[in-house]
């Protein structure tokens, strides 16, 4: 069976979630659309893929992933923020689940932190013993860096797995 890939940035409120979707998708509208995938260009000849973003976090919305995605397919992309409490795992566990690989990034600290802190709850070693990449980063610093880290992946991936398009990137 063929994996699906979730792209995760986790971090406390305000470490900077929210500010990667918007670099990546060029400051467009990053709301969550419940119900429609929406086009993302990834490559430098303007290939595209179509992903599912989830900007703010089930944490905070109080919902589970199952209610907030309500597209008729699961989605073979899916971006996602997650707040860095101990209830992130079971987002995580839903896409683990679901045959998802999970690329992470930690920011740590993140923009509003005062300091870089501990793992005091313990979440990386059980993320870790998922199918994942995991990578820290400094929520602090400007953005462009790990966005661009991360479109990169995202590009590698949809090639592998037949996912991209070509052509002008449609507004869904």
């Amino acid at each position: 069976m063929k994996k699906k890939l979730l792209i995760a940035v986790i971090g406390h409120r305000n470490s900077g979630k929210s500010e990667t979707w918007k670099k990546l998708f060029d400051d467009l509208n990053i709301r969550t659309a419940q119900k429609s995938l929406r086009s993302l260009q990834v490559g430098p000849n303007g290939e595209y893929t179509d992903v599912f973003l989830i900007n703010g976090s089930p944490q905070e919305r109080g919902k589970t992933v199952e209610e907030i995605i309500q597209v008729d397919c699961e989605p073979e992309i899916v971006l996602c923020s997650i707040q860095f409490k101990r209830d992130a795992l079971s987002t995580l566990k839903y896409f683990q689940k679901n045959n998802y690989f999970i690329y992470l990034h930690w920011l740590n600290p993140g923009f509003n932190d005062s300091y870089e802190y501990p793992d005091s709850e313990d979440i990386i070693p059980e993320i870790l013993k998922m199918d994942c990449i995991i990578g820290k980063r400094n929520g602090k610093v400007n953005a462009d860096e790990r966005v661009l880290e991360i479109q990169n992946f995202i590009y590698d991936w949809a090639n592998r797995n037949g996912l991209l398009k070509k052509g002008i990137v449609k507004s869904k």
